[in-house]
């Protein structure tokens, strides 16, 4: 993504800045355990999002199963309600690449990703 930029994480998530770049050597890394996984990414322009995609290549670790993605005109949000949420999805449980097509494609300058479960039974997480 040309331009974007992690302006948030959960504490525990590593590398998040990994999530921004075509390297599939390189990738964000969490504890399974943590419930709170989260990353907002701050786009360089207001862009009309119609698809997500993720990826990963890890083999041994956890991958995300379900996740959540809002979006905002405003960041920091001031309170909640300025993240619109534009659903939960479902990764499938498999290497690579994944494209998700937005149930309603939105406006958006920035996005909070939020995982909420994973398969697998490893210590740790990557995407």
């Amino acid at each position: 993504l040309a331009g974007a930029q992690i302006l948030e994480k959960s504490p525990s998530l590593k590398g998040a800045s990994n999530l921004l770049t075509g390297d599939i050597d390189r990738y964000a890394i969490a504890p399974c355990q943590d419930k709170k996984l989260y990353v907002v990414v701050g786009l360089s322009e207001d862009i009309l999002v119609k698809q997500i995609k993720l990826s990963n290549y890890e083999r041994y670790s956890s991958h995300v199963r379900e996740f959540q993605i809002l979006a905002s005109q405003e960041y920091p949000a001031p309170t909640a309600e300025y993240w619109a949420d534009l659903g939960v999805y479902e990764a499938k449980s498999k290497s690579g690449e994944q494209a998700f097509e937005l149930k309603e494609p939105a406006w958006a300058r920035y996005l909070k990703f939020r995982f909420l479960s994973h398969y697998g039974k490893e210590h740790y997480c990557t995407v």
